[in-house]
């Protein structure tokens, strides 16, 4: 099932669920707030009734023994109109006989029809004629404040009724009761409920349509954005990175969106990225293999003859594909993990030390001068071979790309809990721009600076990666001095 279906009838399910519950709710309010109309109807009939019988009490010289019983009942038929939409109401009997006895017909007259042969006495109406049902009263009953039934029907007076009291200067007399209207079972009322039932049920499948009808425009207009999603991500899986989405949208749909050009354009810059390496290694490789094929040709035509100087250039072309292709191995361990490392409490002054003498050699044959004094020890917790791996690195940079003569010097700044290693080297130096680039893999600048005989450019790289296994950050800028800044930090004991 589609998510556009999904939504619809997710949307459709809801509502339902909704008007069933707020029609039922409309429901029973109705039938109560009916009740309740009816009961307090009642309850003004009996005030009227009370304000009656209290002029009554007056007009009995304040003593209910001197009411007729006729008196009582006049006054309660007075106040009690015939209705009928109660439950529990009294059923009275037929109408009173006229007095004067009317004259037999074989049939009703001529002139009288329809509506008009209800007025006929019985003995004259039609006998196909549906008779319609006979009205009640409410049952209502007087009682005095001794418990004395003066007037009314008697009933259970302890059930489910309405009282009010007839007072007279303050003073209870009577009380009035009535049955409270517990449910609706007349025609008429039975006929208006039926009425306002269909009413709902109307009212409810037009909500329904409309709700189904605004429901299915949402889900279409809601899944606009999933459409875009899906085909930008369809375009990623063919490798089309040039894809971007148009659409300025703010809510969460907007941050995915977001997210798959990031990631487009990452992946685009890994495949560019990619493609430059392979091309970097490939020529990296080749100028030395082409090297060695040429000497060997030459060898073997007998243009240049067999002798150690011939031995030793095609060595150090040898050592210079051996160099790469160990950076390249020591590159791929540390981007994979696969370097081992072993943390143990380290001097860091002892390991700058130890790098600069393995160096010095390289350092005077290329006219530069290293300058470091600091006898303070700095322990920090990291693995030693690797950290002189890292500072062997940075400082072969130096000594290969500054000119001669020149100098590189070596500054230490401990702070709390870390300690900064600045390797500042002359001229000639690196833009800004292009400083955090010496930390990628075979980038290679078109300046004064590329002069090294060896290498493709992959130690900074390895040595990102180790200063990121210790807990420390490496950046570049330009140097005071003229050429480059490497800023090293790391976490001290």
């Amino acid at each position: 099932m589609k998510i556009s279906q999904k939504l619809f009838l997710a949307f459709v399910g809801l509502t339902s669920v909704v008007l069933i519950a707020t029609l039922s709710l409309a429901r029973w309010g109705f039938d109560q707030g009916f009740i309740s109309y009816t009961n307090s109807l009642q309850q003004e009939r009996l005030e009227e009734l009370a304000v009656s019988y209290s002029e009554l009490y007056q007009q009995s010289a304040f003593d209910w023994n001197n009411v007729s019983k006729k008196k009582f009942a006049q006054i309660i038929r007075q106040f009690t109109p015939l209705h009928g939409p109660f439950e529990g109401a009294e059923r009275k009997g037929p109408p009173p006989r006229p007095k004067h006895k009317p004259p037999r017909f074989d049939g009703p007259p001529p002139h009288l029809t329809g509506e008009a042969r209800g007025d006929l006495p019985p003995h004259l109406r039609d006998s196909n004629q549906t008779v319609p049902p006979k009205r009640r009263r409410p049952v209502t009953a007087l009682y005095s404040i001794s418990g004395q039934l003066l007037a009314g029907d008697k009933f259970d007076i302890l059930g489910s009724t309405i009282s009010v009291d007839v007072t007279y200067n303050d003073q209870v007399i009577a009380t009035l009761y009535t049955k409270a209207v517990v449910k609706v079972n007349s025609i008429s009322a039975e006929a208006f409920s039926k009425q306002q039932l269909w009413t709902s049920i109307w009212i409810g499948l037009l909500c329904l349509i409309l709700a189904s009808l605004i429901s299915w425009v949402l889900a279409r207009l809601l899944l606009i954005p999933v459409r875009e999603v899906v085909n930008g991500i369809s375009h990623l899986s063919k490798g089309n990175y040039n894809e971007r989405f148009k659409a300025a949208r703010e809510d969460e749909l907007g941050l995915l969106m977001n997210d798959i050009d990031h990631l487009a354009m990452t992946l685009d810059k890994n495949r560019t990225a990619k493609n430059r390496w392979f091309a970097d290694i490939s020529h990296e490789l080749r100028t030395p293999l082409s090297i060695l094929c040429g000497e060997i040709d030459a060898i073997k035509a007998g243009i240049r003859p067999f002798n150690q100087q011939q031995l030793t250039s095609l060595e150090q072309e040898v050592m210079r594909i051996k160099h790469l292709v160990d950076d390249l191995y020591q590159l791929s361990l540390s981007d994979v993990g696969g370097l081992k490392y072993y943390f143990e409490p380290t001097d860091i002054t002892l390991c700058i030390a130890e790098t600069l003498n393995s160096l010095a050699d390289k350092v005077s044959d290329k006219g530069l001068s290293l300058n470091f004094i600091h006898t303070k020890t700095i322990t920090i917790n990291g693995d030693k071979m690797r950290l002189q791996q890292l500072l062997y690195n940075v400082i072969l940079n130096s000594v290969a790309y500054t000119d001669s003569p020149g100098s590189i010097n070596i500054d230490l700044i401990e702070e709390l809990g870390s300690l900064s290693i600045l390797i500042n080297d002359t001229k000639p130096g690196v833009p800004l721009d292009e400083c955090e680039l010496l930390f990628d893999a075979l980038h290679r600048q078109d300046s004064s600076r590329v002069r090294r005989s060896n290498g493709a450019g992959l130690g900074l790289t390895i040595c990102r990666n180790i200063v990121e296994a210790h807990n420390g950050h490496i950046t570049a800028r330009p140097s005071n001095l003229g050429g480059l800044c490497i800023e090293i930090s790391l976490p001290t004991l």
